[in-house]
């Protein structure tokens, strides 16, 4: 891990990277990853300009079940990036990054097989998870999913279930944290992650 990640930086002088990815399903070890959303949080602003998606080639188009969930297409899904190449141009956009999500285990572990199959190497990026973080800032409000957060704060999304959109509205949420989060002394990426484990401990 480059040194910079473990430093005690302020948030505001780093790049994160906020992603979110939709799947054909819920198995982590066999469901495949169907597309990729990514933006950039830069010296703590959202960053429209900076931002990845990716379609993943499928061989097979996933289910109408599952499609009218994520609404990637079969014929989007047919044509998409093929993998090996998808997951480059994800490593290559995503750098040394600390990387955020809500629920980030999920997006993780889908990110982090799908990595190790077509490039053989680690996905050994810092992460933080807005779910856990989210409630250990404002505990007294009771929130849990997503669209709650994003209903306490009034941040619109166009469109749920689509990588892209889910990112940047996690984006816009992490946003709306982190001035709570300096004010409780957790400037830094290394203090969040501290504070949301604790919190999750204690829970």
């Amino acid at each position: 891990m480059l040194g910079w990640l473990r430093g005690r930086r302020d948030s505001t002088q780093e790049r994160w990277v906020v992603v979110d990815v939709e799947t054909s399903g819920m198995d982590v070890d066999s469901d495949a990853v169907i597309s990729i959303g990514a933006v950039a949080i830069v010296e703590g602003r959202v960053m429209p300009g900076d931002s990845l998606e990716i379609i993943v080639q499928q061989a097979t188009a996933s289910s109408r079940e599952n499609i009218l969930v994520h609404g990637v297409g079969a014929q989007a899904q047919l044509s998409g990036t093929d993998p090996p190449h998808a997951v480059g141009a994800f490593l290559n956009y995503v750098g040394r990054a600390p990387m955020l999500a809500f629920h980030a285990p999920f997006d993780r572990r889908f990110l982090g097989r799908v990595i190790k199959h077509y490039v053989n190497q680690p996905f050994d990026n810092p992460w933080l998870d807005l779910a856990e973080l989210a409630p250990a800032l404002e505990p007294r409000l009771g929130l849990k999913s997503l669209d709650e957060w994003l209903r306490h704060f009034g941040i619109p999304i166009a469109v749920r279930h689509s990588a892209a959109s889910d990112a940047f509205a996690t984006a816009l949420l992490m946003a709306r944290l982190l001035p709570e989060a300096r004010r409780q002394g957790s400037p830094t990426f290394d203090d969040m992650q501290k504070l949301a484990r604790q919190a999750k401990w204690i829970q």
